[in-house]
């Protein structure tokens, strides 16, 4: 559907990202979008360790040096060897940007991919050349690259952990739904609740249907949805996608007239190519009493 095309699925990836990394902030510092030198380039999330003694008890996170490269590609898109050799050049590109490169040794930056499906296709690829390794659900760890990487598969990881990232799919469940919600609700600080505010709007858009049933049938929880989101934009969502439906039921009604209309339009042709062949007979006929003298 239309509203899917145009769910800021990588703005939810960055918030999520800072939301699964909250605990250790004061030691973070973020930078979405982060622009190479002067060239059209961006990297989706970058984070920068200030300290470097800093050790993080995260799955995702527990390998992070002192610049950490993530490129996030949105439920549908592909992972490949393009998108591997894109990460790794703008990791380059990050390392050379720097003026002097001394200060960016090779180990001090980090590269990881994420998506929600796991890219086969290429962690056999990279299997070839290098070792790859299954650090946990969800998280394998490429070795012997110029930079440390990973891959991370956010279908596989474990939901109860990283609600956040896990959050950003079009398959979310009732009850990771209200989970997310009791999280959201127990967010004091306000660039925590931003961050949860960009993750349940793209959750919710990803998952309309479940979301409107659950306010539709009054579900309790939804009453933090309502304070997450404006309630004009929940029922701009809600008639939006029913709106979408409509158009989807139509567009059917209008392939069924014009299936019937090609049809009618094909027996049509084999009436009138039977006329003409009636009328070819008639024809002959007439000549062939002519010959005998007959006039008709």
């Amino acid at each position: 559907m239309e509203i899917e095309e145009n769910i800021q699925w990588h703005p939810a990836f960055c918030s999520a990202m800072e939301l699964e990394l909250r605990e250790y902030k004061k030691y973070l510092r973020y930078e979405r979008e982060h622009n190479l030198a002067k060239m059209p380039l961006k990297i989706d999330f970058l984070v920068i360790k200030k300290k470097a003694d800093i050790m993080i008890e995260n799955d995702i996170a527990d390998f992070f040096l002192g610049s950490n490269i993530f490129e996030y590609k949105s439920p549908g898109d592909d992972v490949n060897a393009g998108t591997f050799f894109k990460a790794v050049a703008y990791a380059c590109l990050y390392k050379a940007e720097s003026g002097n490169v001394e200060e960016i040794r090779d180990t001090d930056v980090t590269i990881s991919l994420v998506r929600e499906q796991k890219p086969v296709k290429l962690l056999a690829q990279l299997s070839e050349k290098y070792e790859v390794s299954r650090k946990t659900d969800g998280i394998y760890r490429i070795h012997g690259m110029l930079f440390p990487m990973q891959i991370v598969v956010t279908k596989e990881l474990n939901k109860d952990i990283h609600i956040w990232v896990t959050s950003l799919t079009r398959t979310l469940d009732r009850a990771r739904a209200k989970k997310l919600l009791e999280i959201c609700s127990g967010l004091e600080e306000d660039d925590d609740r931003q961050n949860a505010d960009s993750v349940v709007n793209v959750s919710s858009e990803a998952n309309i249907e479940l979301f409107k049933n659950m306010i539709q049938e009054g579900d309790q929880m939804c009453e933090e949805l309502k304070e997450l989101l404006a309630p004009e934009i929940i029922e701009f969502k809600i008639r939006l996608a029913e709106q979408n439906e409509k158009l989807a039921d139509n567009a059917a009604r209008l392939a069924d007239n014009a299936a019937r209309l090609a049809d009618n339009a094909a027996q049509l042709a084999d009436k009138d190519e039977k006329l003409a062949n009636k009328d070819a007979e008639i024809a002959m006929l007439k000549k062939k009493l002519a010959d005998f003298g007959i006039e008709v």
